[in-house]
């Protein structure tokens, strides 16, 4: 059963994704000032979308406790994040995405399988993997094994790094949006429908709309950063379109 709060919001964090992620790729490609507000934005942003996936989460292991089901969905998402550090490994110079928000939220769907049935102390982990981010951040290794953690290298630089502490943080707090949706009366909001169907299709326009903003902008524009590695195009892009058909 679907839950049009969830979706609902998870569409309106779509929407502010795209608008960050087309600022992000101003200041990538064409050398657009960095500001601090959309810093912010972008967190903003990131934390309604982890947010709400840890309330899909709690809704549909409540629904159907299905090991069979969480892990399919830990290995579409891993593989299409491994995709996505294969493609960025090839076409960039530097900012290769190893553990971006997919491989993230990959994770969190099989670690938070034992917090589910620790529903009352939800909150106190999650504000646990909140408060020592700042620790873990501070501890650096000439590795990139524990990126997961949160723990990288020294001048370590990505596109998109989504690591457990804090992310996982706001994974959990989403249980409890989780909790109060199931207990709501479910009323058809047709006004929000079509932010909805945004929310329910989250994936395939994450997917999409980078590829689309990056060539939009290098079209018009061209890549005055020099960051891009062209040359490589041409065999990324048939073998991203046949793992696509598979």
């Amino acid at each position: 059963m679907r839950y049009w709060e969830i979706d609902f919001l998870r569409g309106i964090g779509i929407i502010l994704m795209v608008v960050s992620n087309f600022i992000t790729d101003l200041q990538i490609f064409l050398n657009y000032p960095y500001s601090y507000f959309w810093h912010v934005f972008a967190m903003f942003t990131a934390s309604i979308f982890v947010f709400t996936s840890g309330a899909s989460f709690y809704v549909s292991y409540t629904q159907k406790r299905s090991l069979k089901r969480i892990l399919k969905r830990f290995v579409k998402l891993i593989s299409l994040g491994m995709l996505i550090t294969v493609v960025t490994m090839l076409l960039f110079k530097e900012g290769t995405i190893y553990f971006g928000i997919l491989h993230f939220l990959a994770l969190a769907w099989i670690l938070a399988i034992p917090f589910h049935r620790l529903m009352s102390l939800s909150v106190v982990f999650a504000v646990l993997f909140i408060v020592l981010y700042p620790f873990v951040d501070s501890v650096h290794a000439q590795t990139l094994v524990f990126l997961p953690l949160g723990i990288t290298p020294p001048s370590f630089y990505t596109f998109d790094y989504f690591p457990i502490f804090p992310w996982f943080g706001v994974f959990l707090l989403g249980f409890k949006f989780g909790e109060a949706v199931m207990r709501s009366r479910h009323n058809n909001v047709k006004k929000v429908k079509f932010v909805c169907l945004l929310g329910r299709n989250s994936l395939k326009i994450y997917l999409l709309h980078q590829p689309i903003l990056v060539s939009i902008i290098l079209l018009l524009f061209g890549d005055k950063s020099g960051i891009l590695v062209l040359r490589e195009l041409p065999t990324v892009l048939p073998t991203a379109v046949e793992f696509y058909k598979k």
